[in-house]
């Protein structure tokens, strides 16, 4: 799909998708791509292009008004010089053998020298043109890197999501034209006067009745081993009502878990699978010891996900760009609602470039949250 701002394009090679993209003079590129693509070649592709690139790889993507779950296609969006006034891009190592208080640090130091770059006040950024996107590398918590973001300029307004490639849990690599590998990029962007931007989150619930699942023992901050003062997994399978041999992505995409703070939004905080002891499960997210938890099904994304596009829709976006949790592609699975939702971009966005992709925890605004939808829309004023 194409407007003389941003285009977007699918396809199973480089070569092809920045064939389609076709948009004069672009300012940058986001290039999603499934779990046995040739990350060398799209990688090498959009060196040659001289464009700044960020990307990852995913378990599913969005492209306009289709879902792609398949494992090698690319979705790709080009976004024009037109639309900026400024952009900086920098990034931070994010591998296992880096320390928290390090990842945090060096992302603070990156927001800094990005927002410098590009003419952005971090104490008191443009509400309407200063954001960032974030794309944050694989299952290790991104909580170091945003609160490192948080140190640096609490206002600016953040958007991203943790890269992921099949539901296995093996670690994928973040692209991009200044470094690729085990990392998170930053891009900060100023649009120019007469654009703007809209930001927000979206996710589909209802809470469970029963006994609240309090965290009573924890491995690490993402190794929840105790609840209600017995296994993690025995009182999880409890309160949902299954058996341990149905535990996997699936069901943990179906019951998640979450507090609701009192204003509408629900805290999510997923569960990713269970550990090697049997007795113990992982989480996309950070953890606290005395957490108590409601038990939360997924349900229906129709109506959430409507009114969240009619918004979009009243601003006369430009272009969409989506971070969706690979769990809500699972939980539409299970109501058969993949092709649905799909539809609903198309048929309230229908001449609008869109681009996402399958999320392994989602950010905004310095929150890492789960199961949840995050995006960004850009509109002319």
């Amino acid at each position: 799909m194409k407007n003389q701002l941003i285009s977007t394009a699918a396809g199973n090679s480089v070569s092809e998708v920045l064939a389609a993209l076709g948009l004069e003079n672009p300012a940058f590129y986001m290039f999603f791509f499934g779990a046995d693509a040739d990350v060398e070649s799209i990688t090498a592709g959009l060196k040659k292009t001289g464009v700044p690139f960020m990307g990852c790889m995913d378990a599913g993507r969005l492209s306009d008004n289709k879902y792609f779950l398949d494992t090698k296609s690319i979705s790709a969006m080009a976004l024009s010089r037109e639309l900026f006034e400024g952009m900086a891009f920098e990034t931070v190592e994010m591998g296992s053998s880096v320390a928290r208080d390090t990842i945090s640090h060096q992302s603070a130091e990156a927001l800094k020298k990005a927002a410098e770059k590009c003419g952005i006040n971090l104490d008191n950024p443009d509400m309407e043109r200063d954001f960032a996107i974030n794309i944050l590398y694989g299952l290790d918590s991104a909580n170091s890197f945003l609160e490192g973001q948080a140190v640096a300029g609490m206002m600016l307004q953040s958007v991203g999501g943790s890269s992921g490639g099949k539901t296995d849990f093996v670690s994928s690599s973040v692209i991009s034209h200044l470094k690729s590998g085990s990392i998170g990029i930053v891009g900060l962007f100023k649009l120019k006067p007469q654009y703007a931007f809209i930001m927000d989150r979206v996710s589909s619930f209802e809470a469970l009745g029963g006994k609240n699942l309090v965290i009573t023992e924890l491995k690490g901050p993402r190794n929840i081993q105790g609840i209600n003062g017995n296994s993690a997994v025995d009182e999880y399978c409890k309160a949902v009502g299954i058996d341990r041999s149905k535990l996997g992505p699936q069901t943990f995409a179906d019951f998640t878990l979450g507090i609701d703070p009192g204003d509408g939004e629900i805290l999510v905080t997923s569960i990713m699978a269970a550990d090697n002891s049997g007795s113990g499960l992982l989480t996309y997210n950070d953890v606290i010891e005395g957490t108590e938890f409601t038990v939360y099904r997924a349900v229906s994304q129709r109506i959430d996900r409507q009114k969240m596009l009619e918004k979009v829709k009243s601003k006369h976006a430009v272009g969409y760009i989506s971070f969706d949790c690979i769990l809500c592609y699972l939980a539409r699975n299970t109501l058969n609602q993949v092709h649905d939702i799909a539809s609903l971009y198309g048929e309230i966005l229908p001449s609008v470039p869109k681009i996402g992709f399958g999320t392994f925890s989602e950010n905004i605004c310095g929150a890492n949250i789960n199961q949840t939808e995050t995006f960004i829309a850009i509109y002319k004023k």
